[in-house]
């Protein structure tokens, strides 16, 4: 019996070891989680490509719409590499280039009037070219040469052809092109180079001409011949392809009915019109699909999008007369569908997707040689593969008639997808690029538990306690269940995620919804509870192209969220769901810029419309609270204050215009939850000292060009009073400038120079670099003060530079302290907790090292003894020695080793635990989150605790007692009798 119980007990201490052993790994990769991005992928610079000669397997490729180039592995989706080759916040939707050659390790990118050599294999730049034209075409040389080749465009009408080395970047020859025509392409045929142009016809349209260069040399060969094509052809947009077709040069463009097509053969000088398109419906776009490789046969699809269905012509061109001829038809497909190109030896296929399947054609046959049935919905993700955008493929032969057709689609909501044989690997949210606004939004709680508490709470003690013996016993029913999954996420290493279940509030507030804005229009969701993982997703509003989606500002409120954004326009959500409650359209009224939500008598959201020039337009109908202040700025940059009160009276309170010369950089006010639990700051020496806490401060920053200066003003909203300013002179404007208010104390970051006063420096010494200034505010600057205000019965902060009208009160007194940091500063922002007791931190991203960092309040705080070691009192304070000099230490990293691009914004939201701050960083291109304890959890168990062990311990513990108490009790009586 002794020997079962006992290795029942080591039993049962191993399967706890076990567990406790595959849990409580470091917290980086779990409990923060990230959308590393591209951006949308653009049709014409996205293909699969082997990144070297002896490579096996293909990588894929693409230059996306925010401009940022990089390779993705097909198998699983990770990113490779990627760099960003265009500005941040700009989108590069039909621009840019981006191509590699047959066997080749090198890529080339061109946007704007740059020109960079990539390695294909790790993204590493080999070398790059920047010139002050804009390169309007790029084309790979080829036979046994992979040099770059460009036409650029400068301000004077100017083109020129350029070649450069594929090594290094060297300019091997340039050909200039006076004569004023528009460039268009360039096209490379063996030793030869075809560029082509957009020549004006005299009366409408233009006039395709060709330039014959030697590739060699870039000398012309023979005189420019044209194609008569004003007729159809009245821009650029006419052209459908041009390039080469299976190796031969063709152009090839539509009229503009879209009832005809010409396709030109630039070797033979043959023009074919290939008529009769239309499927008894009129034709809304045409695209054309081109075998990609000169190794293949000289054939291409046509793919003709009607007002309710698709379908596609295939065309064989013959390369000796130069003439295209139609092989064959496909039959009509109703909603969307995208074709795709891939060639094997000379071998051309196409690949049709539809909604509900995949199919592998060959050009020479209509007959379907290979198809897959495709889910409806993606396997990682809710999106339908019905919207299905543009798709790139590549075809592999098994032998006979069995092929492999791995495909990458570009969905309509930006999403890509790489399916194989009809099915979906990955999907990532590419759309989620360019988000202009996120916020934090509470989930529902569980309102099943909360009235089972609440009639338990109200009932006798003898009904509340069957009610909840009744409950407890429906709840065992699931123990089994519960404890499998808890058992499979603790093997794992990682929380068990039930992907079913419902989003309900958990009981730490880790499970929370950021609701992110993007610029292209799109709405979405993302779980923190949950990884990151995209709940919806969502086209809130349709733009025009060119046009980003100005949205001010994100406002929870209860199971819903409002979007602001300019000229008045607002859309009301469901948080869990994305369903779009209301929708009002922007530019109802002239002169409206955007709305204010404010809160009402009743407590109610009140939108209050604002003007460009400051004013609040009509009020509702509503009571408001006296001293309601409603703050604006017009266009000019002046700041106004505006008192609203009782029913809709409106009453201009201060107004604030910065100094002649000066130009409103940022403003910045106290967040909404910023709950301060101290009333001052204990001493050492147990004295206090009294925090200024005014919920209506705002920083303002202010930049003057003319003498490159930064001021930063500290306003009272409700008067409009300055209560602290001060002024950095030979600032660096072009560099990053961010600030951020919280509590008592407000921060600041930028570039300047400055003089070094140090007493034993016979001359000030110069000193320039990265400063992060960090103030607290306090009543007066002496313990156990509150200033004139300490007696006073009364206060108004309409007024608070004024107590009586004998004895004036000063303004707060402000404690900074400056810090030199290795590197710029674009944002910053403060964790933020339930109650405030927790010290906060700055949260500051890093654009040089592409990383968010969470300074310690205890290494910023401005109170630290300059020049001398802290005493006693100040010790037990935390107080430590001034060091100018503030490094970025590597435990500050919250993003550890992930590989951040694109970050510009930064935000926070409490958590149920006093100790844990919510954090969500996003910009232009990735999505970051996690959790952030400045202090520690002290709150919360930690990954080192396992509570199996514990339940084994005590388990032991008892066995231990039951197996030695009789033995004990033996001896006992044992050694009575021997006495």
């Amino acid at each position: 019996m002794r020997l079962c119980a006992l290795s029942i007990l080591s039993s049962l201490v191993l399967f706890c070891l076990e567990l406790s052993s595959a849990i409580y790994a470091d917290e980086a990769y779990q409990i923060d989680y990230q959308h590393a991005l591209l951006g949308v992928p653009q049709f014409y610079t996205t293909f699969f490509h082997r990144p070297s000669a002896n490579s096996k397997a293909s990588l894929l490729y693409t230059l996306s719409e925010s401009g940022i180039v990089g390779a993705k592995n097909p198998k699983d989706g990770t990113i490779l590499w990627r760099q960003r080759i265009g500005e941040e916040g700009q989108t590069y939707a039909g621009k840019g280039f981006l191509k590699a050659g047959e066997n080749s390790n090198v890529i080339y990118s061109a946007l704007g009037g740059k020109l960079d050599a990539w390695d294909a294999v790790d993204g590493r730049l080999a070398w790059s070219w920047q010139g002050e034209e804009t390169v309007r075409a790029l084309e790979i040389r080829g036979q046994g040469s992979n040099d770059a080749l460009i036409v650029t465009e400068g301000r004077n009408e100017k083109v020129s052809v350029r070649c450069f080395s594929s090594d290094t970047g060297r300019l091997r020859w340039e050909y200039t092109d006076a004569s004023g025509d528009a460039p268009y392409s360039l096209i490379a045929y063996e030793s030869r180079l075809f560029y082509v142009a957009l020549h004006s016809a005299l009366l409408k349209g233009s006039k395709i001409r060709i330039h014959k260069l030697d590739a060699e040399t870039g000398e012309q060969t023979g005189s420019p011949f044209t194609f008569n094509s004003e007729s159809e052809v009245s821009s650029a947009t006419s052209i459908l392809f041009a390039g080469a077709i299976g190796g031969h040069p063709s152009i090839a463009w539509a009229d503009k009915t879209l009832k005809y097509v010409k396709v030109a053969s630039l070797l033979k000088k043959q023009t074919s019109t290939l008529g009769a398109l239309t499927n008894g419906e009129p034709i809304e776009t045409i695209s054309m699909h081109p075998a990609d490789r000169n190794s293949a046969k000289p054939h291409f699809l046509l793919k003709l999008t009607g007002t309710s269905s698709s379908h596609a012509k295939v065309y064989h061109l013959d390369a000796n007369t130069g003439t295209a001829k139609k092989e064959y038809d496909l039959p009509p497909i109703s909603g969307p569908v995208a074709y795709s190109t891939s060639t094997h030896d000379e071998n051309v296929y196409f690949v049709q997707h539809s909604s509900s399947d995949v199919s592998l054609l060959s050009s020479i046959s209509p007959t379907v040689l290979q198809g897959w049935k495709i889910p409806p919905k993606a396997g990682a993700q809710t999106t339908d593969l019905r919207s299905v955008s543009h798709a790139v493929a590549e075809v592999v032969s098994r032998g006979g008639t069995k092929f492999s057709v791995r495909s990458a689609l570009t969905l309509e909501s930006g999403d890509l997808e790489v399916i194989r044989n009809g099915e979906s690997l990955w999907v990532t949210s590419e759309g989620l690029t360019g988000v202009v606004a996120a916020a934090f939004v509470d989930l529902t709680k569980d309102d099943d538990r909360a009235q089972d508490l609440a009639l338990e709470g109200q009932s006798n003690f003898v009904s509340a306690y069957i009610h909840r013996l009744t409950r407890h016993m429906k709840e065992l029913q699931n123990l089994f269940v519960w404890m499998m999954d808890r058992y499979d996420g603790v093997k794992s290493g990682e929380a068990s995620l039930n992907q079913n279940a419902n989003l309900l509030q958990d009981r730490f507030g880790f499970n929370k919804v950021v609701i992110i804005a993007t610029r292209s229009g799109r709405l979405a969701a993302v779980s923190t509870g949950m990884h990151g993982k995209v709940i919806w997703n969502i086209q809130a509003v349709t733009l025009e192209p060119g046009i980003n989606w100005d949205v001010m500002s994100i406002d929870a409120e209860d199971d819903t969220a409002l979007i602001r954004a300019a000229q008045g326009e607002f859309l009301r959500v469901e948080s869990a769901t994305g369903k779009i409650l209301h929708h009002q359209g922007a530019g109802l009224l002239s002169g409206l810029k955007t709305t204010i939500p404010v809160l009402d008598a009743q407590g109610r959201q009140a939108l209050l419309p604002t003007n460009l020039d400051g004013s609040l337009g009509d009020i509702p109908l509503t009571s408001f609270e006296d001293g309601t202040i409603v703050v604006t700025k017009d266009d000019d940059g002046t700041i106004k204050g505006w008192n609203v009160a009782g029913k809709g009276k409106v009453t201009q309170a201060w107004r604030f215009t910065p100094f002649p010369g000066q130009s409103i950089y940022d403003v910045n006010h106290r967040p909404t939850h910023d709950p301060v639990t101290s009333i001052g700051k204990v001493l050492g020496d147990r004295n206090v000292l009294y925090k200024y806490l005014n919920p209506n401060l705002i920083l303002m920053t202010c930049t003057n060009t003319h003498d490159s200066s930064v001021t930063f003003y500290l306003l009272d909203s409700t008067s409009g009073a300055i209560l602290h300013s001060i002024k950095h002179p030979d600032v660096d404007l072009r560099q990053p400038i961010s600030s951020t208010i919280s509590g008592n104390s407000f921060a600041y970051s930028l570039f300047s120079r400055l003089l070094s006063h140090e007493p034993l420096q016979l001359e000030p010494q110069k000193l320039q670099g990265y400063q992060l200034v960090v103030s607290e505010i306090f009543e007066s600057p002496f313990p156990n003060d509150r200033g004139p205000l300490n007696s006073a019965t009364n206060y108004s902060s309409r007024q608070p530079f004024i107590a009586d009208d004998e004895k004036a009160v000063r303004p707060p007194h402000v404690i900074s302290q400056t810090f030199f940091i290795p590197g710029p500063i674009s944002r910053m922002s403060t964790t933020s907790t339930l109650q405030g007791i927790t010290t906060r931190s700055l949260l500051c991203i890093a654009p040089h090292t592409n990383s968010l960092v969470a300074f310690p309040g205890q290494m910023l705080d401005p109170r630290r003894p300059v020049g001398r070691d802290p005493t006693p009192a100040e010790m037990e304070e935390g107080l430590f020695r001034y060091n100018a000099v503030l490094d970025f230490d590597g435990k500050w990293t919250l993003n550890h080793k992930r590989e951040t691009l694109g970050l510009s914004h930064v935000i926070a939201a409490p958590s149920q635990l006093e100790s844990t701050t919510l954090v969500f960083a996003y910009g232009d291109a990735d999505l970051f989150g996690t959790r952030s304890s400045p202090i520690g959890g002290f709150d919360i168990l930690g990954k080192g605790f396992s509570k199996l062990q514990l339940v084994g311990t005590v388990a032991a513990l008892a066995v231990g007692t039951m197996v030695l108490a009789p033995l004990v009790r033996k001896k006992q009586i044992d050694s009575i009798w021997k006495a």
